[in-house]
């Protein structure tokens, strides 16, 4: 791997805090960021987008597991280590639950840190095999009076409300219902990339969990998509036929 892994560090002990930024730092991480609160680590998180996360369950605010959850609900996924001296057997296992590359019990040594970190990389070069590409943009969605943060990577379609000022996001891991948003189709695709097309004035898709496309039965010189998720079908306009063409080849060989 090239490039160094970006590290976030949640640690409401201080001194113990520094002596992992500084076990990061001869293990050639990154460190981004370093604090003790759950409340900034999620808020950290959202900002830095590290690869990695060393993380307490004792954090003052939130938890280190529900800040974990946060981070998760938010559509991002770092790799996590976990790193506390609990004896909450139920705790440790709902952390080994949730994305969890190593467990790393208190007090913490130089060696332990080490291979948790390798266990790390491995994983990650794994995944990159898979994921050449892969796009960092989050998504702001305004639902419910709140804020909704999601990955790309995890949007897999968008649909407007027929007849209301409303649109139905469904994320890859999320509900089947999908979320509600007052953002416009318009609105949520200036904050993507490319990936996210639109094939007609109704839609949005990711290009990333397309099946397959083919010629319409019913309408002549209209194509139909078909979505890895649950099969769902898009109608794609003979208007925006050849730029999906184009995008969609674009990709193609983005990932070969």
């Amino acid at each position: 791997m090239n490039r160094k892994l970006s590290v976030i560090i949640a640690e409401d002990q201080e001194v113990i805090r520094r002596l992992l930024e500084n076990y990061a730092k001869q293990l050639d991480l990154r460190v981004v960021s370093s604090i003790g609160s759950g409340d900034w680590l999620v808020e950290d998180c959202l900002q830095f987008e590290p690869d990695l996360l060393f993380l307490d369950i004792g954090l003052h605010g939130i938890d280190g597991i529900a800040a974990y959850k946060k981070i998760l609900e938010s559509g991002l996924s770092p790799y996590l280590i976990m790193i506390s001296g609990t004896q909450d057997l139920k705790l440790v296992l709902e952390g080994m639950a949730m994305n969890c590359v190593d467990f790393v019990p208190k007090p913490v040594t130089f060696d332990r840190i080490k291979s948790a970190v390798e266990k790390a990389r491995i994983m990650i070069e794994k995944d990159l095999v898979y994921t050449k590409t892969p796009t960092t943009k989050i998504i702001q969605l305004k639902s419910n009076y709140r804020t909704i943060f999601i990955n790309e990577n995890n949007f897999l379609y968008a649909t407007k409300i027929k007849g209301e000022h409303k649109t139905i996001v469904t994320v890859d891991g999320g509900k089947d219902t999908g979320i509600e948003a007052s953002n416009s189709l318009t609105d949520i695709q200036s904050q993507c990339s490319e990936h996210i097309f639109s094939p007609n004035q109704s839609s949005l898709i990711n290009l990333k969990f397309i099946k397959y496309a083919y010629a319409s039965e019913n309408l002549f010189g209209t194509y139909v998509i078909q979505m890895t998720a649950n099969n769902v079908e898009f109608n794609l306009t003979r208007r925006k036929r050849k730029e999906f063409e184009s995008l969609y080849a674009k990709y193609q060989s983005e990932i070969r």
